[in-house]
């Protein structure tokens, strides 16, 4: 007997993007929704028209049959066709509940499960059918399949599915996964998600494979997935976001090159190969080198040329001419590189200046320096600065140096200068990590460039500032290149980008749309390119030495968005995945067990009296919770009280996710994470340049600017704007930046009559509630107004609330 077949399907049209996650609920009041262990999304995305089809498994955790709602929240404007499932080889259909009697479905729910994220669904008509029996211990699988049409703004096509989940779900979550195929008789040009992170795998140009899994961020946002089309042989794709019309608006701007470009618009490169065999090198590092440059060697191009230097206390040349990149060729210099030594000291400077000379001046070849480090200068010029302006000297707009990293002993402010400023990329080898890997892995990046020496410009009165990266680096076979900058100008513009293919000038002209005011769709473009500006601020400061006004800048904009920075690491936050079902019951199934919810809820860690048993970011203890007000008076006695408690708080507390898995693991990286920007943050204020910029400490920094100058999706931080106020996450509770224990207070007990008579009487206050049950938020009349589970008002008038919504004059 077949006991759980899905058959269900849904047929709708997707007029606005909407939250939409199954429940089962379960009749009995006192057992919780059933927790979600596998969660399967297969999607097909043709021409725009989107077929999402969805697995989800959830388990009866009791000893006896249970009787259930399943309910799945509908987009506004949604159609159902069909909602049916077959139990015990019987058809159950479901109905449709329209949105004005849905509402006091959700607010139900809301009140049992007390997850306020339910209430994005307020508003939505509502899929529910009644599923019996699910037996003791056994899972219960429902499948649903709906059909939509993605959006289309300015050529650039948007997908969503809903992916919010509560906390039972995500802590329980067994298997979860996202595919989707994305097919277009125009071609699929650039394919971008801002949550999360993608994979894609190019069938041809006119079809494109997408995953994600569970192991790659959390589960914590909606699944927003970007494509537009083209046959152009660059795809060029503009998403933009301007909140204030006077003011310039914001743009990430997507590069992707056809699968299927002619064979000759790959550029033929002159490739040097230098590496560093300074005493320092012997051993494992020297022989993990060896097949690193022997991999570069067997990847060259039919059309390529390369040369060979080794460096110690002098410069070697394996030969003293440019070798075309035949199988004799390349055989006989992999016999050159097996017998390389280690011994003496380190001449970077004569080293690089050798490698550039094998400059042969053809303008139709790119040049390409792949230089292997493990030290410092030591031999002939020493100075890093005169080293990088003798470089520079030489240099021309077709060279790219990119710089490899061996170890923690170099200076990494160093290397990361050579290779920006020729376009190039720095990597990092850390004593535990295999060179060859690392080379490999980047050396499959670059190793076919398309487009050299870019440039973008506009007409229409159209204008580019603040771009990040400042030097737009190649465009490669195979990859994407992600822009971040904006605009000034509005209107119908035809953007152009030039570049060049060997010898030859190429010009791809698009036509763009740039908005005068946007709504809040795309407010991720902002968002973005703030954390790159930050990333390479905090370059400049580290290079140069602190300036006032370039701190300031820098402060500013990372308090406004939510950046960890040395000055702000008071904002740390674990990059934990999702926490799924580790421990298994006898019959090998996830062991997953609730107790129905305590009343009043579960108080956050940081509510917890005592001597810091509840850990900021792991368990709460047992102790009686304190109040949201008098934890929010505690912390805020004066402005800056907050970040610097928080910054307290997480030293004493970021351990305390244990140190196994995937949230021990992210607890210990930021804690290490905020003690090296605490370091830091000393050393540039005392003006210890060389403690910022080379050995372990100048790795990490570098590192860590270097995911910040290339972010191109957001991560989980603990300041939000909601309803135009900024407030800071502080150990499970939310608390207005602008709060003073000084003034007045109105708290509010979460999902409590006076609760939901707020969400009737002021709609935009969804956004906040949606943070969680414990907040202190500031509002219009400079009321602090509180939500806690433990206390406050559980009715309220019309008139209690609308005051505090009265602008204060």
């Amino acid at each position: 007997m077949r006991r759980y077949l899905p058959v269900a399907a849904l047929l709708l049209a997707w007029a606005a993007a909407a939250h939409a996650r199954g429940l089962l609920i379960p009749e009995d009041k006192t057992v919780p929704p059933l927790a979600m262990l596998n969660h399967k999304v297969t999607i097909a995305v043709e021409d725009q028209v989107a077929v999402t089809h969805v697995e989800q498994t959830f388990r009866n955790h009791t000893d006896r049959p249970l009787e259930a709602t399943y309910v799945f929240p509908l987009p506004k404007g949604a159609s159902l066709d069909h909602f049916s499932m077959w139990v015990d080889g019987k058809e159950v259909k479901g109905e449709i509940i329209e949105a004005s009697k849905a509402r006091d479905i959700y607010t139900s729910i809301v009140r049992r499960s007390q997850d306020p994220g339910l209430l994005e669904y307020l508003g939505n008509n509502l899929a529910q059918l009644k599923v019996f029996p699910i037996p003791p211990h056994g899972d219960q699988k429902i499948g649903l399949t709906f059909q939509s049409i993605a959006g289309n703004d300015n050529g650039v096509v948007e997908y969503v599915y809903p992916l919010k989940t509560d906390g039972r779900a995500t802590a329980t979550l067994e298997d979860f996964s996202i595919t989707a195929t994305i097919k277009s008789q125009n071609g699929v040009a650039n394919v971008y998600s801002p949550t999360h992170a993608i994979t894609l795998k190019r069938t041809n140009d006119r079809e494109v494979v997408v995953d994600f899994d569970k192991n790659q961020a959390l589960l914590d946002k909606d699944f927003q997935l970007y494509y537009s089309t083209g046959e152009k042989d660059v795809g060029l794709t503009i998403l933009t976001h301007r909140p204030i019309a006077s003011e310039d608006g914001y743009f990430t701007l997507l590069l992707t090159p056809k699968v299927e470009m002619e064979k000759e618009a790959v550029v033929p490169r002159d490739m040097v190969l230098v590496l560093d065999t300074s005493g320092s090198m012997r051993g494992v590092k020297m022989e993990q080198a060896r097949k690193a440059l022997k991999f570069c060697l067997e990847n060259l191009g039919s059309k390529d040329r390369f040369a060979l230097i080794n460096f110690a206390t002098t410069v070697n040349r394996y030969r003293n001419e440019l070798l075309d990149a035949t199988p004799d060729q390349v055989a006989e210099a992999s016999k050159w590189v097996q017998k390389l030594e280690a011994t003496g000291g380190t001449a970077i400077n004569d080293a690089m200046a050798a490698a550039l000379n094998f400059r042969s001046g053809d303008a139709g070849r790119s040049f390409t320096i792949v230089f292997f480090t493990d030290g410092m200068p030591t031999i002939g010029e020493t100075n890093t600065d005169k080293i990088l302006a003798n470089i520079q000297a030489k240099n021309t707009a077709n060279t790219r140096i990119f710089t490899f990293g061996v170890g923690d002993d170099v200076n990494a402010t160093f290397l990361d200068a050579i290779a920006d400023k020729t376009r190039a990329l720095s990597s990092y080898v850390r004593p535990q990590e295999d060179i060859e890997a690392k080379v490999s892995g980047l050396y499959s990046k670059i190793s076919n460039p398309v487009l050299t020496n870019l440039k973008l410009s506009a007409t229409n009165s159209i204008s580019f500032n603040e771009i990040y990266p400042p030097e737009l680096p190649d465009l490669f076979h195979n990859n994407q290149l992600i822009v971040m900058g904006r605009f000034n100008g509005k209107g119908a513009s035809a953007v152009k980008l030039e570049g060049m293919v060997g010898m030859e000038k190429k010009e791809f002209v698009y036509d763009v749309t740039f908005p005068d005011k946007t709504k809040d769709d795309h407010t991720f473009v902002e968002q973005l390119w703030a954390r790159r500006k930050v990333g390479y601020m905090l370059d400049q400061i580290r290079a140069n030495g602190e300036k006032k006004e370039l701190v300031d800048e820098v402060v500013a904009l990372a308090k406004k968005y939510g950046i960890t920075t040395p000055y702000t690491s008071y904002l740390i936050v674990p990059d934990a995945a999702v926490p799924v079902a580790q421990n298994r019951a006898p019959d090998g199934k996830p062991n997953v067990s609730f107790n129905a919810p305590a009343p009043g809820g579960a108080a956050p860690p940081a509510l917890t009296t005592g001597t810091g048993s509840g850990g900021g970011f792991g368990a709460a203890g047992a102790e009686k919770p304190k109040s949201v007000e008098d934890f929010a008076k505690e912390n805020q006695t004066k402005p800056g009280d907050l970040e610097t408690k928080r910054g307290n708080y997480a030293d004493a507390n970021l351990d305390k996710l244990g140190d196994k898995g995937e949230a021990g693991q992210a607890g210990k990286d930021a804690k290490e994470k905020k003690a090296l920007y605490d370091r830091a943050r000393d050393l540039l204020q005392q003006r210890e340049q060389e403690g910022v910029q080379a050995g372990k400490m100048g790795v990490d920094l570098s590192l860590q600017t270097a995911n910040l100058r290339n972010q191109s999706r957001l991560d989980p931080t603990a300041l939000k704007n909601v309803n135009g106020r900024n407030c800071l996450e502080f150990g499970g509770v939310w608390i207005d930046e602008g709060f003073d224990a000084k003034m007045p207070t109105f708290t509010i007990k979460a999902q409590s009559d006076a609760y939901f008579k707020l969400l009737d009487r002021q709609s935009k206050m969804r956004e906040v509630l949606t943070l969680g049950n414990h907040l202190v938020w500031v509002t219009p009349n400079g009321t602090a107004l509180i939500i806690d589970t433990s206390t406050g008002k559980e009715t309220a008038t019309d008139a209690e609330i609308d005051v505090l919504f009265a602008v204060k004059k």
